[in-house]
């Protein structure tokens, strides 16, 4: 970003967030016309009560028409969608590489930070802060729902978000899962408390074990406490979950040497909320758990992948095939190389 957009907005912190929502929104309008305000929220994963704001503004400006039968853009709106499409994409679009990685996963945006994590650890202040900006670039303002995952390099980057986060948001951490019982710093239910610190945010927590037995989740579901927890995580805005390595994931829920032997014959590569990948992305294991269902993620506008090290090269190709389309992978430079360095 060149030094005058810097100095914009540090002047008016939030004027960027809203150059993009109404671009967007704009480009929906163009994309989808006639379209509703419904639609539009929907597709951009913002609530109809902002999308109502924008397009209000917008028909002031004279950019759009709200008739009967849905939203247009008019002559002067299409060529303002034109003219901006340049500076946002100077302002906002991922760089060359970032584009090429997002390709080769097939997900929406890569955001890739300098170094190695396995090297060096000032790669998770840069990992955290990235994240930060991607969610208020892509949050709701009002009431926000976060589901968040546990996992070391979260854990460590978690305390770089900024407190600007939560500037007209009123935020809510929720755990996506119960707890390993082995290291409470990387447990979600840490997590979550880190984050609403740093953001002036709530959190709640799903004090219980990760891995039950199918009678003993029947019966867990429906207590009280933890179905409160599990509706939040039904109506979150983001996601922002880890991509663990198969064997040190199954280590820590306790696999005997047989199970663990048994995932190394089927080439298990990765696990992601309690399902274990092969390098061709098949699930090959699955365990029982409380919190956010694999088969439930496609429901969630934004989604974040937190996973960055060489080491965690083969993991993320293996999980990306099954990851939504509205993936955001936050990585770094030691593991975006061997991805693409790869087949």
């Amino acid at each position: 970003m060149n030094s005058d957009f810097s100095l914009l907005e540090a002047l008016v912190p939030d004027v960027l967030k809203i150059l993009r929502q109404r671009y967007l929104v704009l480009e929906q309008i163009s994309l989808n016309a006639p379209v509703g305000r419904r639609s539009v929220a929907q597709r951009l994963g913002l609530s109809e009560r902002n999308v109502r704001t924008e397009t209000d503004y917008l028909k002031k400006s004279g950019l759009i028409e709200i008739k009967s039968f849905g939203m247009v853009l008019t002559e002067k709106g299409e060529k303002t969608l034109q003219d901006a499409a340049p500076l946002i994409d100077r302002l906002f679009n991922a760089g060359e590489t970032e584009v090429k990685l997002a390709q080769k996963l097939g997900i929406d945006r890569t955001i890739i930070v300098p170094g190695n994590a396995d090297l060096q650890d000032r790669v998770f202040q840069e990992m955290g802060e990235a994240l930060s900006s991607a969610l208020d670039l892509l949050l709701p303002l009002g009431p926000t729902i976060v589901t968040v995952l546990g996992g070391l390099a979260l854990a460590n980057s978690a305390k770089y978000l900024s407190s600007a986060l939560g500037n007209n948001r009123q935020l809510e951490f929720v755990p996506g899962r119960g707890a390993l019982g082995e290291n409470a710093l990387t447990q979600s239910n840490t997590i979550v408390q880190e984050m609403a610190i740093k953001t002036n945010g709530t959190y709640k927590t799903l004090y219980l074990p990760e891995q039950v037995s199918d009678t003993a989740y029947k019966s867990l579901i429906r207590e009280a406490s933890i179905a409160d927890v599990l509706q939040d995580i039904s109506q979150s805005d983001a996601v922002i979950h880890g991509i663990g390595l198969a064997q040190e994931m199954a280590k820590r829920r306790g696999y005997d040497s047989i199970k663990l032997s048994e995932l190394r014959e089927k080439n298990a590569v990765t696990e992601c909320f309690g399902c274990f990948f092969d390098d061709k992305g098949e699930i090959v294991d699955r365990i029982t758990q409380v919190g956010l269902q694999f088969e439930n993620l496609k429901k969630i506008p934004h989604i974040f992948a937190f996973a960055c090290g060489s080491k965690k090269a083969e993991a993320i190709k293996a999980y990306m095939p099954n990851a939504p389309r509205q993936t955001w992978l936050i990585t770094d430079e030691g593991a975006s190389d061997m991805i693409l360095k790869g087949n």
